[in-house]
């Protein structure tokens, strides 16, 4: 049979002093702080009420090939994925309807 080694105690700790030495920490202790609030129900922004959507369009490969020129010619630091080239389009396309609406 194994025998298991004693455990070693550690010698008792002197019981914490109940009085700060330092009258500013007792001062700060005094003083208590806040809670946090939790809002019960956040107000919907911006963002929450226009919702991200996602599908699917059909472009010709002559297309994506000159976007593709387009991206080739950026210096690499400043080239952008194919998706946000599209969505560039589009977001200045919206914008220049909405010039000569106005």
């Amino acid at each position: 049979m194994a025998t298991k080694k004693p455990k070693l105690g550690l010698p008792p700790t002197p019981p914490a002093p109940t009085t700060l030495a330092n009258s500013a920490m007792q001062e700060m202790i005094n003083k208590g702080g806040s809670t946090i609030e939790v809002p019960t129900a956040p107000t919907p922004t911006a963002q929450e009420e226009d919702k991200l959507k996602s599908f699917t369009f059909k472009i010709y490969e002559s297309e994506l090939a000159q976007i593709r020129a387009i991206q080739d010619r950026l210096p690499k630091r400043d080239r952008i994925s194919i998706h946000d080239f599209v969505v560039s389009a589009v977001t200045e396309k919206i914008a220049k309807e909405n010039k000569k609406q106005n």
